[in-house]
């Protein structure tokens, strides 16, 4: 018992389907090449864009570039540069910037203190009487300061 089948898409079979097929294959080699192409540039692109952005937190801070080369390639933007900083900054002699901050406010106090101890005079009694008597807001004060009733 003999079977004779006959397929409607026999035409896909032919010499020119074939050819079709290369085609395509050629278009889509093209397409892979194109994209390893614009892979290896998005990667060109976010080193540079890393590395700036690493030079401008480390410029902002006042810290030496140079530094950057230690920094972990996997920390990226700056908060994150920011905080790596933060951690190990100690190693390249950073102090993080609240001590840093802290530390300068309480050496500014120290020194207006001791200019204040060093350079003042104290007062004497006439002094402080006519500070009290240029201060007084209005008659009742100033007759309180005097002693009038």
């Amino acid at each position: 018992m003999a079977t004779n089948y006959e397929y409607d898409d026999e035409d896909d079979f032919t010499e020119e389907g074939g050819d079709v097929v290369k085609q395509l294959r050629k278009v889509n080699r093209t397409l892979e090449k194109r994209l390893k192409e614009l892979e290896a540039e998005a990667n060109g692109l976010k080193i540079q864009t890393r590395q700036r952005t690493v030079k401008d937190v480390l410029t902002a801070k006042g810290i030496n570039p140079k530094i950057a080369a230690f920094i972990p390639q996997d920390i990226e933007g700056e908060e994150a540069i920011s905080g790596w900083l933060n951690e190990h900054g100690d190693i390249f002699g950073v102090t993080p910037p609240e001590e840093a901050k802290q530390d300068s406010e309480d050496v500014s106090a120290a020194k207006r203190i001791a200019n204040t101890i060093n350079s003042a005079a104290a007062p004497t009694i006439d002094e402080d009487a006519l500070a009290k008597i240029l201060s007084a807001e209005g008659p009742a004060a100033l007759n309180a300061i005097l002693g009038i009733n």
